[in-house]
């Protein structure tokens, strides 16, 4: 009965920490290929909008778009962004959109 227990709790906690993993994952990867543009805050990185002659939104305008919508645009790019498509995982892509996602939040 007490395996049992443990089994369950073990069971509900995967979830969390799963998630915390991706979310661990997908700052490491913003970190590398986001923050440059995007900014450490997910607010844009203004010197970098001067040099590339562009607005940078904030995150947190994305956070209402459907998730499709993003995760088109971290796969293709949309000038000047570079796509990601090819040079990220779909489990890195995840942890990124996951990630933006709680950014914007904050």
């Amino acid at each position: 009965m007490r395996a049992l227990y443990f089994a369950l709790i073990a069971l509900l906690a995967a979830p969390s920490l799963a998630a915390a993993a991706d979310l661990e994952l997908g700052k490491k990867v913003y970190g590398q290929k986001c923050a440059s543009c995007h900014g450490a805050d997910g607010k844009g990185n203004a010197k970098m909008a001067t040099a590339l002659k562009t607005e940078i939104k904030p995150l947190a305008d994305s956070a209402s778009k459907p998730e499709a919508e993003v995760r088109k645009t971290l796969e293709e790019g949309k000038k000047p962004m570079p796509a990601f498509g090819k040079t990220l995982t779909p489990a890195e892509m995840d942890a990124v959109l996951a990630y933006t996602k709680d950014l914007a939040g904050k």
